[in-house]
Parts: structure tokens; sequence; C-alpha cells
């Protein structure tokens, strides 16, 4: 497919409305050697130095497949990490990586609060852009449908968003599902898939709240001081069909959610997760993944996971590179039993 042919294909929402196809991704076969995918912000810092040695890093130590991060658009050109679309698309098939999916977002005012990992058991994230808005949605789709375009051009088929859209009440967290809904159904109409991706500030609940929309003339009751939780809130109010869902496994349990109430509470909206934990995967005993994996292979959702490291960590004492972490984090997958 041309990119005119392509863009153009996208421009429109279907006249007839959402349609209930469902677009499922590839599901990794079960086999060995495993195919273990990682997100390549795990080895942000090295790729600072140098970007081709660390990718072919991964590749030796066994990774099949990534997901990209820093893909930007200026002066109507889009780029990863500074590369062009075609010479970043080529560097990965001469390293041997296959890039399944990809983290973007559109380009609106970002606030981020960096906690710190959930070391202290007092870690939060929360990366935020500025609320979503009619009069701002359409530079938003039309983030959407130019990067759709590029992505095809990357031979990447999977999009995702990790940054909330700022939300204080349920007619904000309405408009972010209506936004949602239509990106997927561009992402639809080009045969491709678009999700949603997490940290903990999508755990905190939404709605009126006593002190801000309360006067003493207003009977206190459920419909009058409507309150959700946001995640909740955007499982219920996007179509299955077009927008899945990326958990980050840790960062839900450090907005004190379990992932696996999730998976039996919404089944088969988790296409794709975010293996995470405090330090390098398994060793620090926080996590689950046991009960993660199982449950996540059994409601029917999981197909693809991704290994993300925040920080590098220790091996044997001593601070590790962010490659020494990823190893390990690797061999843990690799060699744990219920890992599909």
């Amino acid at each position: 497919m041309q990119r005119r042919n392509f863009l153009k294909n996208a421009t429109a929402l279907s006249a007839g409305g959402m349609l209930s196809a469902t677009h499922s991704l590839e599901p990794a076969p079960s086999q060995q050697p495993k195919k273990i995918g990682i997100q390549i912000y795990s080895i942000r810092r090295e790729l600072q130095k140098d970007m081709i040695g660390p990718l072919k890093a991964l590749k030796d130590i066994g990774f099949t497949h990534v997901e990209l991060y820093g893909y930007e658009q200026k002066d109507k050109k889009g780029s990863v990490l500074g590369y062009s679309l075609k010479d970043y698309r080529k560097l990965l098939q001469d390293v041997g990586l296959e890039a399944t999916s990809s983290h973007l977002e559109p380009p609106l005012k970002s606030l981020y609060k960096f906690g710190d990992g959930g070391g202290t058991g007092k870690g939060e994230r929360s990366i935020q852009i500025e609320r979503y808005t009619k009069q701002n949605a359409g530079t938003i789709i039309e983030f959407w449908k130019r990067a759709l375009a590029d992505h095809h051009d990357l031979g990447v088929n999977v999009l995702v968003q990790p940054a909330m859209p700022i939300v204080t009440n349920l007619d904000d967290a309405k408009w972010v599902c209506e936004i949602f809904n239509q990106t997927g159904e561009l992402a639809r109409q080009a045969n491709m898939r678009w999700g949603y991706h997490n940290h903990s500030a999508e755990f905190k609940r939404i709605g009126a709240k006593r002190g801000e929309d309360w006067s003493p003339e207003m009977t206190i009751t459920k419909a009058t001081y409507p309150t959700e939780i946001f995640y909740d809130f955007l499982l219920t109010h996007t179509e299955p069909s077009l927008v899945f869902f990326e958990m980050d496994v840790y960062w839900a349990v450090m907005g004190q959610c379990d992932p696996v109430t999730y998976f039996n509470r919404y089944p088969g909206r988790f296409a794709q997760l975010h293996i995470k934990d405090r330090d390098i995967l398994g060793s620090t005993g926080f996590m689950n993944f046991e009960n993660i994996f199982t449950v996540g292979y059994s409601t029917g959702g999981l197909e693809r996971y991704y290994a993300e490291l925040e920080y590098p960590g220790t091996v044997s004492g001593a601070s590790a590179t962010q490659l020494q972490a990823v190893r390990q984090s690797y061999e843990y997958l690799a060699k744990s039993l219920f890992v599909k």
C-alpha cells in the first residue's frame, strides 16, 4: 500500500459507526526457544552512547522482538531516536530484531511525576499529557493518522499510548474514551492495532468529591457523587474491538491493584503486558509473575509480553549496567516454566 493511499484510507471514520470485528495480534507460538520481547527503553542509556552495539547485544542475549520508543513527528517527517523511518527499519533488520510494537503519544504538554520505582514502597509514576478537549481533538487525530502511516513504513502494526490525559471528572474521562475509540477505529481501518499502557496514576478515582462539586443542598447519593477508578472507566467505555490494553503489571501493583483481578474481571482485553519488577526480573519476590502469566494466558487475552526495566539494579552486590540487568531478566523469563 502506497503511503498516499494509506493516508487517504485512514482519513474518515466508518460511516456505519464502530465495527465489532476483533482483530487480534498474532500470538507468539508456544515452542522453544521462547519468543521473549523487550521494551528498548530498558537500555536507553546504552543507546545514547551507541545505537547498534546495544541492539546487537539484545539479539545475542536471546530477545527476538522489541517494542520501540522515541518516535517523533517533526517538519512532516517521522523519525525514531533521530533516525529516519527507512534507516531505523533497516538498522533493526540488519541486527535481526523484529519491531512488533511502539510507544508514542500526541504532541501535547507533558506533566511527569517520577517516583523512586517503588524501591521504598512509596514509588509512584504518572506520565500525563494535557486534558483532551474538543479544541485539541483534531490535532490528536491528525497526529495518529500520520503516526499510523509512519509505522506502516516502519513495518510496525501495533501502536501504544503510554501517557494518561489529565482527567478531573467523569466528563473528562468520557471524552478521553471517545478519542481513544476514534483512534482505535483509524488503526482498524489501516489493519493495525492501537492500545493503552498504564502507570500508577490510572488507578486513582475520578468523579465529584465532597469539597469540590458539593453543596449543602445536594443529596449525597451514588448518582450525585459518582466516582470510579479511571482504569476501570477506560476498560468499560472503550470498544474492545478497537482498543486493547497493555498492562504494566508492576505499576498496577504500585497503584494498589492486582493485575490478576483485572484479567479475570475483563477477560480478553489485555493483549500485551509489560513485565517489570522493583529490580531485575524475579530478583525481589515482590511480583507474583507465576500468577500473572498463568491467569493472563488462561483468560484468553495475553498474546505478547515485553520485559522492561526502569532502573538497572544490582548484580552480585554491585550496580549493574542496563545490559547486565536485561540479560539476567531474560534468563529469568527463559527458565520460568510458566512463561510461554
